[in-house]
């Protein structure tokens, strides 16, 4: 299929009185345009760091529970092995006996 597109470009006869006339701005709307941009980027700043206090909130105690649970476990397991050996033990006496051998 065959589109044909016809442009017509008018130009002003009269240079001297544009078609559109430079619009003026109000302070308010201007000081909005320049502080935009600033805002967006603070904006920007602020959420990333409250994401990060955030995150830490929750990181810090969940890896610290998850060590607790990890050695329970590693130490349970240890008990569970046939190589290992609880004892308790009293010290009766504290004095060094002269005849004992390797003293």
């Amino acid at each position: 299929m065959l589109k044909i597109y016809r442009k017509v470009v008018v130009i002003n006869p009269n240079p001297e009185q544009p078609r559109l006339s430079p619009a003026t701005k109000p302070l308010s709307q201007r000081l909005t345009e320049l502080l935009a941009i600033p805002a967006m980027v603070a904006g920007a700043i602020v959420g990333t760091l409250v994401f990060s206090a955030l995150f830490a909130i929750l990181l810090i105690p969940l890896s610290i529970l998850g060590f607790k649970v990890w050695r329970a476990w590693r130490t349970a397991q240890r008990q569970q092995a046939e190589q290992t050996l609880d004892a308790e033990y009293t010290v009766v006496s504290t004095e060094r006996d002269e005849n004992r051998p390797g003293r």
